[in-house]
């Protein structure tokens, strides 16, 4: 029995330690990155509004959100997503 509690004490004791440890280190992450890009083009018609991804990030990227509220990350170094945030400011330009 006693060799019972002290594992249930060591083992609860680990939980908080990990639990702790992985709430310290996401306070630092930024709350939205790309780790997957979308392959097809979208529509510029589509595009409600976008955003690029902090620099913490691992990949750099590009968060397209869809009139329906779908967010679609892109690579923002392909061609057709340049000029897809392009289109978009020169749209709110006006």
């Amino acid at each position: 029995m006693r060799q019972y509690c002290l594992c249930l004490v060591i083992g609860l004791l680990a939980v908080a330690f990990l639990q702790s440890s992985v709430m310290g280190n996401n306070a630092n992450l930024p709350s939205e990155c790309c780790f997957n890009y979308r392959g097809r083009k979208i529509p510029i018609a589509k595009i409600d509004s976008y955003m690029e991804t902090r620099v913490e990030c691992v990949k750099p990227g590009v968060i397209f959100v869809t009139k329906k509220g779908y967010r679609i990350c892109a690579d923002p170094q392909l061609s057709w997503v340049k000029s897809a945030m392009k289109a978009f400011d020169d749209r709110d330009i006006w």
